[in-house]
C-alpha cells in the first residue's frame, strides 16, 4: 500500500483537503519528502492545455493520481439522481469527459460523492437510486470501456441521504450489475455508518479501488482513537495494495503529512 494526499488545484476552502492554496509544485515536493506516491487531483473545469501542464508536473515528481475529482461539476448543479430527462443525460455526458481527463492523467478513476445526488421528500431513497443506477449503468460501461473507474463513495447520513454505508455501496454494484464502477472507501464515513472499519473493508473485498484515510477527528493521522492496525490488516487480507489516501483537515500541512506517515507506515 502506498501514501498520498488531497490536493486541490486552485485556492479552496472546501472540505477536508490537506493542501488547498493550489500551489502545486510545492505540495509536490513537500510530499515527496515525506514518502508520498499519489493524491486525490480536485480540479475545476479545465482546458485541454491545463490538463497536459498537470500531467507534466505529475509525472515530473514520479507521482500518480488516485480518484480525480472535478468538483466543478457538483458547483454547478451536476447530479446523477436528477429527475428532468434532460438534464441527466447532459449529466451523464459531462461525466464521461472527465472520465476522459481521469485516464489522460493516469487517474485510478473518477471520484463520486455528492455528484450522485440526494432523494427529496416525496420520493424514497429507491427511488432515487434507481435513477443514479441507470446513469452509473452507462456511465460505468463507458468507464470500462475506456480502461478507468467511476469511484463510488459511501458518505455518512448527516451529508447525503443515499448511499451510506459501505455495505450498501457495494449491494448497490452488485444488485444493479454496474460494470466500471468500484469503491472508494473512506475510514471517516465508514466508522458512523458500517458495524466496524475491518468488517466493511472484508464485505467491499475486491471492489476497493481507494482507501481515504484520516484519524477519527477528520485530522492528521495518530491525533484520534481508530485502531490503523486493524484497518491496514483488513486490507492486506483482502489483498488491497492501492493507495491510502490521506482526505484530512490541516492547518499545517507539513506537520500533518510528518505525523500520518509515521503513524500508518509503521503498519504497512
Amino acid at each position: 500500500m502506498k501514501l498520498a494526499c488531497a490536493v486541490s488545484t486552485y485556492p479552496t476552502s472546501f472540505g477536508p483537503i490537506v493542501f488547498k492554496d493550489g500551489n502545486l509544485a510545492e505540495n509536490f515536493k513537500l510530499m515527496t519528502k515525506y514518502g508520498y506516491e499519489g493524491m486525490d487531483l480536485f480540479i475545476k473545469k479545465t482546458s485541454q492545455e491545463q490538463l497536459q501542464e498537470y500531467k507534466k508536473l505529475i509525472d515530473s515528481f514520479g507521482l500518480q493520481v488516485a480518484s480525480l475529482f472535478a468538483i466543478y461539476l457538483g458547483e454547478s448543479g451536476v447530479k446523477l439522481a436528477e429527475k428532468d430527462p434532460e438534464l441527466r443525460i447532459r449529466n451523464i455526458n459531462l461525466m464521461k469527459e472527465q472520465l476522459d481527463n481521469a485516464k489522460f492523467l493516469g487517474a485510478v478513476g473518477l471520484g463520486l460523492g455528492y455528484i450522485r445526488g440526494a432523494h427529496s421528500e416525496d420520493e424514497t431513497e429507491e427511488d432515487a437510486k434507481k435513477r443514479i443506477a441507470d446513469a452509473l449503468f452507462e456511465i460505468g460501461e463507458y468507464a470500462d470501456n475506456i480502461g478507468s473507474s467511476i469511484l463510488l463513495e459511501p458518505i455518512n447520513r448527516y451529508e447525503i441521504n443515499t448511499i451510506n454505508s459501505a455495505k450498501s455501496a457495494v449491494d448497490f454494484i452488485r444488485n444493479n450489475n454496474l460494470k466500471g464502477v468500484t469503491l472508494q472507501l473512506d475510514m471517516f464515513h465508514m466508522n458512523i455508518e458500517d458495524k466496524s472499519i475491518p468488517y466493511a473493508i472484508e464485505y467491499a473485498k475486491e471492489l476497493i479501488s481507494n482507501v481515504h484515510i484520516s484519524s477519527s477527528t477528520r485530522h492528521a493521522v495518530g491525533t484520534g482513537h481508530f485502531d490503523f492496525k486493524e484497518v491496514t490488516d483488513a486490507l492486506k487480507k483482502v489483498g488491497y495494495d492501492g493507495f491510502l489516501t490521506l482526505e484530512a483537515f490541516s492547518n499545517d500541512a507539513d506537520e500533518t503529512l510528518k505525523l500520518t506517515a509515521e503513524n500508518v507506515r509503521k503498519y504497512l
